[in-house]
């Protein structure tokens, strides 16, 4: 029997991105799997139609993944990995397949594989260019992954203490991890067998963030530098760090 896979998105204000992803789920993905649909306390319209975790306070991206994570261990159920997405991604109509499966299986073949994510698509909006898709359909190693829709081997994971709930904004959650892998010689990879689109900033876009994108990226990096500093060093040093170390040329 195939052991089920968790899916948390964090949703604040954004129904329609949440049912869509919903939707694309309930619709292509066929491995055992649980969505866990966390609405952060939405204030502005109504929680999309998939939510089973309600907030009474917004927590923020990194919030709404733990208590989605706070869900999933409460089911009881023993998940083979955890998916941590937001609503700034969907997955193109065009590709009509699982998204999760080529996934899971990676992490049932190799055993050393830690965490896997899907090729981003060529028009999505990303700093990270080498999470876009460079053709074929196997999987290739990357030095870290963006929590866009990322796979993390959940007893791996649960290993390293999950994410730091002080990074609130979810910026810095995925350095601490890939470092983490790459530091215990583990894999992580992008899979070109099945991609996935972000549209930065969207959210902020329709104004429904109570903030422009201008504010939310200055207090995500005021606590990405104030919390990591305080682990890894005083900055740029931490960041450095947590870029390069252990980082091999076929990672980038």
């Amino acid at each position: 029997m195939l052991k089920r896979v968790a899916v948390i998105l964090t949703n604040y204000n954004m129904p329609e991105r949440a049912d869509a992803m919903g939707d694309y789920l309930t619709k292509y993905a066929k491995w055992p799997h649980d969505f866990y649909c966390v609405d952060n306390a939405s204030d502005l319209v109504p929680p999309s139609k998939y939510t089973n975790v309600q907030l009474e306070k917004n927590v923020q991206t990194t919030g709404g993944w733990l208590a989605g994570l706070k869900a999933a261990d409460a089911s009881g159920k023993d998940y083979l990995a955890y998916v941590f997405t937001i609503t700034s991604c969907d997955f193109p109509e065009w590709q009509k397949k699982d998204p999760i499966a080529p996934l899971a299986r990676l992490l049932l073949i190799d055993h050393n594989a830690v965490g896997v994510h899907p090729a981003l698509t060529d028009d999505s909006t990303t700093d990270w260019h080498e999470m876009k898709t460079r053709g074929g359909f196997d999987p290739r190693p990357i030095w870290h992954l963006d929590n866009l829709f990322a796979m993390y081997r959940a007893d791996w994971f649960n290993s390293i203490g999950r994410f730091d709930p002080e990074l609130t904004y979810a910026h810095g959650p995925d350095l601490e991890t890939g470092w983490y892998a790459r530091d215990q010689g583990r894999g992580l990879f992008i899979h070109e067998g099945v991609q996935i689109r972000k549209i930065s900033q969207i959210g902020y876009i329709m104004d429904r963030m109570h903030m422009t994108t201008a504010e939310r990226n200055a207090n995500a990096m005021e606590e990405m530098q104030r919390v990591l500093g305080r682990k890894w060093g005083a900055w740029p040093e931490c960041w450095h760090r947590l870029v390069t170390e252990n980082v091999t040329p076929e990672m980038k």
